[in-house]
């Protein structure tokens, strides 16, 4: 692959097009679930749509997961986690919460598209999440507490501009409404598991790192990511005993 060298300004632009990737994988998965697609084995599907977010971004925010992962479980102090966020090796409990999370979001999604219950307007609501994920993290990486003051984040955060945080801010709410017109039901619930698992966030990475990272902010899209997508099939599943 070509290099490619990052200058001040593109750390500061990249933010603005953060919410863009996840709009692509949202239009990608309704493209699977919707459509003419569907003709797909319903498992593959579902397999398909927990894999896509992996192959657009490379495994990006997963990477930052694993790492934070790792670091977390060593209960070492601030500056020992922050060096295992910097050590380029895997352990042991990284690949195990890998392969957590990978099992939770693949059971959500089989439950989610076996589900009698689900229409083509939760589907939608539902490929929002990956927008709003993306939104919160980029606002969260500018406006909390850096644990360091080097690195991309840092550099990101320090280069930012009143448009990006316009932008973040007006993506977030267009596709929190749009999730709220499309299936309120759903969306509800997972808006409101978006903000307590934001407080909880900026609470955690405060006590175990003294602030965000760049890393951290992977964990964030990952388990958030996760998260929307149980309280999915949590609301689902009520509802079948309503």
């Amino acid at each position: 692959m070509p290099r490619f060298e990052w200058r001040e300004d593109d750390m500061a632009t990249s933010l603005d097009f953060f919410p863009l990737v996840g709009a692509v994988i949202g239009a990608l998965i309704c493209l699977l679930n919707i459509g003419p697609l569907t003709r797909i084995d319903l498992y593959v599907r579902a397999i398909l749509s927990v894999l896509l977010p992996i192959l657009i971004t490379g495994g990006f925010h997963l990477d930052g997961f694993m790492d934070t992962s790792d670091a977390l479980n060593s209960y070492g102090e601030h500056e020992k986690k922050l060096e295992i966020l910097k050590d380029p090796h895997i352990g042991a409990f990284s690949v195990i919460s890998l392969v957590k999370l990978i099992l939770i979001a693949l059971a959500s999604s089989i439950f989610i598209l076996t589900s009698e219950e689900l229409t083509k307007e939760t589907v939608i609501a539902c490929s929002l999440i990956f927008v709003v994920s993306r939104c919160i993290s980029g606002l969260t990486s500018l406006f909390l507490k850096k644990a360091k003051k080097s690195g991309m984040l840092s550099k990101e955060a320090g280069n930012v501009r009143k448009g990006t945080v316009a932008l973040l801010s007006v993506q977030l709410a267009a596709a929190a409404v749009s999730m709220i017109v499309l299936d309120p039901v759903t969306a509800l619930p997972v808006l409101l598991f978006f903000a307590g698992y934001t407080l909880y966030y900026k609470k955690k990475t405060n006590k175990e790192f003294g602030g965000v990272t760049g890393d951290t902010a992977g964990l964030f899209v990952s388990v958030s990511e996760t998260g929307a997508a149980c309280m999915v099939a949590l609301v689902i599943l009520i509802l079948r005993f309503i």
